[in-house]
């Protein structure tokens, strides 16, 4: 054999090979990378729709999370403010109620007063009752009267 033969027939079996791996060998290597290339940019894609998804929720979190302390907020300046009324009208009932109280304490401290000056009134009538009918019985005289007194005096 010659050279210029086997190189001949080793050129010839590289090109058969060659064709028989780009017909038969790559295609299906070239699909699988294609594949895997695809799934990888799918997989890239749906990371980056992810986080574009998970700064959208952290937004909207964000949003709700401001409404709920604003509400909050809201809800306990009412709540302190109804707190504020019902102990204003409770401090004004207990002022209106002291009021009446005081009135009617007033009212029946007079009473009791007027009833101890009218039975003053009625005893002081009773003894200038008894001393005079006890003057008229007896002598009108300056000691009989002075004696008279003095005894009414001490009865007292």
């Amino acid at each position: 054999m010659n050279i210029n033969a086997t190189l001949l027939a080793q050129a010839v079996v590289m090109i058969v090979f060659v064709a028989i791996c780009w017909r038969y060998v790559y295609p299906p290597i070239l699909s699988v990378m294609k594949e895997r290339e695809k799934k990888i940019s799918d997989g890239l894609e749906a990371a980056k729709k992810a986080d574009d998804s998970l700064e959208e929720a952290k937004l909207t979190f964000e949003k709700e999370l401001d409404q709920a302390k604003s509400e909050a907020a809201e809800i306990l300046d009412k709540a302190n403010t109804r707190a504020s009324k019902i102990v204003s009208d409770a401090s004004v009932k207990a002022e209106a109620e002291a009021e009446k109280i005081l009135a009617s304490a007033a009212t029946t401290i007079e009473n009791e007063t007027n009833k101890a000056k009218e039975e003053l009134r009625q005893q002081m009538s009773e003894i200038i009752i008894d001393t005079t009918q006890k003057i008229l019985k007896s002598e009108i005289s300056e000691e009989k009267h002075e004696e008279i007194l003095k005894k009414a005096a001490e009865e007292l």
